[in-house]
């Protein structure tokens, strides 16, 4: 097939981004001609706090994306369309995390799509917004009027799917590993070069963002320290908004010596070195859908404690891979990361991952894709 995959890809950062990069790999090596379209401007500043929106590095390198796409220029959106209509592509793969996009990319679907155009396929990496907005609803919908099927990761976004587009073909392929990572590096050297101490180490990754629950595994930690005396906690990311809140609960509990704060963008190069140094990947969200930090635990066989929130408690198996919380409260995320450190439970919990993960293959999503579209791995 001729596919165009439409939406964040390198060189913009985050977890969708790496996705599209790593399925333009998957196709690529499975016989389809696929190009990559992404921004040139993505986010406004004033809706994205983050130090910067692009990464370097050499890890996607060789994806080669185009960056055609302005979010805050309707006339580009339309040039954008007429473009990739003329260069006949057999399928166009959208994607939709926030309705914020959906204006977009819901315009250039409309002139891709249609009687004369190529069949239109949008992935889901959420559909409900965490923080909801005006027009979220109208905009959704705009998005997904022009769509032809759809692709899921997870059983909760697929069933809010089928409630609200009932008459679009949808599937459920489970979200793959992120893989690009690389093997783990021996905890002892992973610790020495961030220059944190050899103790019992628990993990916070990714963006900080309320919906996440930070403030409840903070409020959770001297329950923590009680059962796991050593224990430290690594928070690594961004904050979307004002850190005090959070550095006053550090404050509040006295946990300044316990608590490492690393608030700036990793680069992929050093994602390795964080999750190698961890013992415990700890995600106290108050609410989900699908989350890739799982993922790239997975990759690294790193067991996890999470709350029974969106797809997490699917993609972590109670007592196999990590523990899941039932409410999110900290005393009941400080007695799940207990129970993880019992002596034997970790080394059971890795070899549990290793055999989890091998479902979450891209190859897998790859065939997935192909066959929900009907067009099978050229030959």
């Amino acid at each position: 097939m001729k596919i165009a995959l439409i939406g964040p890809a390198y060189p913009y950062r985050g977890g969708i981004a790496h996705h599209t990069n790593l399925l333009a790999r998957v196709l690529r090596k499975r016989g389809h001609e696929v190009d990559v379209i992404t921004f040139q401007r993505q986010y406004p500043k004033f809706l994205y706090p983050g130090a910067f929106q692009e990464e370097g590095g050499e890890v996607f390198a060789d994806i080669e994306s185009e960056r055609l796409i302005d979010s805050m220029n309707p006339l580009n959106w339309l040039s954008v369309g007429r473009e990739l209509r003329k260069r006949g592509y057999d399928l166009y793969v959208f994607r939709f995390w926030i309705p914020l996009f959906a204006p977009v990319f819901g315009t250039i679907a409309r002139s891709v799509g249609g009687k004369r155009g190529g069949r239109v396929l949008m992935i889901l990496d959420n559909l409900i917004p965490h923080e909801k907005r005006f027009g979220d609803k109208l905009f959704t919908q705009y998005q997904f009027r022009y769509c032809t099927k759809a692709i899921s990761q997870s059983s909760t976004v697929s069933r809010q799917f089928r409630e609200k587009f009932p008459t679009i073909p949808e599937t459920m392929l489970p979200h793959p590993v992120y893989e690009h990572f690389g093997e783990p590096i021996p905890k002892e050297e992973a610790r020495k070069a961030l220059q944190v101490e050899n103790r019992p180490t628990l993990l916070f990754f990714g963006f900080v963002r309320r919906y996440k629950g930070l403030d409840l595994l903070l409020e959770g930690m001297p329950a923590i320290l009680q059962r796991v005396p050593d224990a430290q906690l690594l928070v690594v990311g961004e904050f979307f908004g004002d850190p005090k809140p959070y550095l006053d609960i550090i404050e509040k509990h006295g946990l300044g010596n316990r608590v490492v704060v690393y608030d700036k963008f990793v680069p992929n190069e050093e994602v390795t070195k964080w999750f190698s140094a961890s013992d415990l990947l700890v995600l106290p969200y108050r609410s989900a859908t699908n989350s890739g930090i799982v993922q790239i635990g997975y990759n690294f066989a790193l067991p996890s404690v999470v709350t029974d929130v969106g797809s997490l408690s699917e993609v972590v198996i109670d007592g196999v891979t990590g523990y899941v919380v039932k409410k999110a409260e900290p005393d009941m995320i400080a007695a799940a990361v207990a129970k993880a450190f019992v002596p034997g439970v970790a080394e059971r919990l890795r070899e549990g991952i290793i055999e989890e993960r091998k479902k979450y293959s891209w190859e897998a999503f790859a065939e997935g894709l192909e066959n929900f579209v009907g067009e099978g791995q050229p030959r």
